[in-house]
């Protein structure tokens, strides 16, 4: 879905990766995957009409990072739903800089933690929701926190369910995917990144690179999860406090703090 906004502002997908995991060989192989996606979604709304139609994608974030892409994003969706809305959910930047760490190193990152911390560790939230409400404005922005206190239940897909008018009753809770590294896991795929390819040209893992893994991961696997100490997390939560606490004005002037 943000490929149509990106598209629309004659913009293309900046990380390669992405770009090769979309089959994105040339400029126009962009153009036919979002005239394909539209056509896909005018087919399931013919065939399927529900009140209610829900989208997701970490990529809106990471990649409508201006008003007009997402201004664009918004052209669009008008043009097949009579209303739209977004749900945002925020996550302390304390949880985000090991999910990313993780997320760096699966995709072939060497650079050990502190290095991450140190180039990462500010993160404006603000700065991201900006464009949104520059656009749709609140009365169509829903923004949530990712904290079990702020959490419908302290659960997210509840807390999600709930803001999205969905009835959870009977509904298949998915199992966790895609978690934070080990320690122990990081240390191995940092070793690796250094002696294997990770990607294959498809943009999947390289299969020498998933063979080693599967030889070697049970060794360096363990219930761990990388996390920062309390002082880093003070650290963290200090080069952040004013653009958190504009959230907190602006969306949740009823906490103390935002996180």
């Amino acid at each position: 879905m943000p490929v149509t906004a990106l598209e629309a502002c004659g913009d293309g997908i900046g990380p390669d990766l992405e770009r090769r995991r979309l089959g994105f060989h040339r400029r126009t192989d962009q153009s036919g995957y979002v005239r394909a996606y539209a056509d896909w979604l005018n087919r399931t709304l013919a065939a399927a009409p529900q009140p209610r139609f829900i989208a997701s994608s970490e990529h809106l974030h990471a990649w409508l990072t201006t008003p007009e892409r997402v201004a664009a994003l918004d052209r669009f969706l008008g043009m097949h739903f009579a209303q739209v809305s977004y749900l945002i959910y925020l996550r302390p930047q304390e949880d985000l800089l090991t999910s990313g760490y993780s997320e760096a190193v699966r995709r072939g990152a060497r650079h050990d933690f502190a290095t991450h911390l140190a180039r990462r560790s500010r993160m404006n939230l603000w700065h991201g929701l900006k464009p949104w409400l520059a656009v749709v404005g609140r009365d169509r922005l829903q923004v949530r926190l990712m904290v079990r206190d702020a959490l419908q239940g302290g659960d997210l897909l509840t807390d999600f369910c709930a803001a999205a008018g969905i009835c959870a009753d009977g509904l298949a809770r998915p199992p966790r995917v895609n978690s934070a590294l080990s320690p122990g896991e990081i240390a191995l795929r940092r070793r690796l990144n250094c002696l294997l390819p990770v990607q294959a040209r498809s943009g999947g893992m390289h299969p020498l690179y998933a063979a080693a893994l599967r030889a070697l991961a049970p060794v360096a696997r363990n219930d761990r999860r990388l996390q920062l100490s309390p002082a880093q997390v003070a650290d963290v939560r200090a080069r952040n406090a004013a653009s958190n606490e504009k959230i907190r004005k602006h969306f949740f002037h009823n906490r103390p703090a935002l996180f």
